[in-house]
């Protein structure tokens, strides 16, 4: 494996933890680019096409109220089905290329699928209380974000379950939130501008005042998201390898033994079931 594409597992400076979070993706592009396209374009082209049905705009007050409640929707979807399967698999894949391990596409979504229903609602259970937080004058839910934004890595690395991965995350996240909110702060500041440059091309190419303009300015927004995301995951992958090694000592050995135990767990499952 190329060690400049597979930093050494050690602590990490909040400016040595960015730079390996871009090296990686970018040392692993077309493997990230594939999984989270596995994960999101069906998503995407599900409400793509329930945005056409039912025409979701902003041109009157009830179209204005419509979009809300779809973008509600969209949220909703988005964190319980397509997010939790682009992040499982995408740390099941880097974690492989840190061992130095060959992994391909397929192999990570499936990875992610056999953990989707705890990664689901761990995520959504988050993602709920986030909103609420943000409802209570923003603070908590920024607080909250901060707390959760390990559970993914908790559920895959750990076996850890859906509602008990919340506390393990926010257990890593005490005492480092400062800079875990910087790492978020950059990773997504970077993509708002990204997608703001995106949404005024679009604007530009396409009419916003019809339909059709409206759902390509979705798509290519939808398509931005499938190129970006993988850098936040990267991001969180890293938080919590670096949590785990300041706290618990945590190294390479250890991450081979969670993740061949994981594999023997789900090998050994249709048997025990049957």
């Amino acid at each position: 494996m190329d060690t400049v594409n597979t930093p050494r597992f050690e602590p990490m400076t909040t400016g040595a933890l960015l730079d390996r979070a871009f090296r990686l993706y970018t040392g692993n592009f077309s493997l990230m680019l594939g999984i989270t396209a596995g994960a999101y374009v069906p998503f995407y082209l599900i409400m793509l096409a329930l945005q056409s049905s039912i025409g979701v705009h902003f041109q009157s007050l009830i179209g204005a109220l419509s979009a809300l409640l779809f973008q509600l929707l969209f949220l909703i979807f988005w964190a319980s089905i397509a997010f939790p399967i682009a992040s499982g698999a995408t740390t099941y894949a880097i974690s492989e290329r840190y061992l130095g391990n060959d992994v391909t596409i397929g192999d990570a979504l499936l990875r992610g699928l056999s953990h989707f229903w705890p990664l689901s609602i761990a995520q959504i259970t988050a993602t709920l209380r986030v909103l609420i937080g943000f409802l209570l004058l923003i603070i908590p839910g920024i607080l909250w974000m901060l707390s959760y934004s390990l559970i993914v890595p908790a559920i895959l690395i750990e076996g850890q379950r859906a509602l008990p991965s919340l506390r393990r995350s926010s257990e890593l996240v005490r005492g480092y939130r400062g800079k875990v909110f910087w790492v978020l702060l950059i990773v997504n500041l970077l993509q708002l501008v990204l997608a703001g440059g995106v949404d005024m091309i679009s604007h530009f190419l396409f009419s916003s005042a019809s339909a059709s303009g409206e759902l390509l300015g979705a798509a290519l927004g939808n398509l931005l998201s499938i190129f970006l995301a993988p850098l936040g995951i990267i991001a969180a992958i890293l938080l919590y390898y670096d949590m785990r090694i300041r706290k618990e000592g945590f190294d390479l050995e250890m991450l081979s033994r969670a993740l061949t135990n994981d594999s023997r767990s789900m090998a050994t499952a249709p048997s025990a079931s049957g």
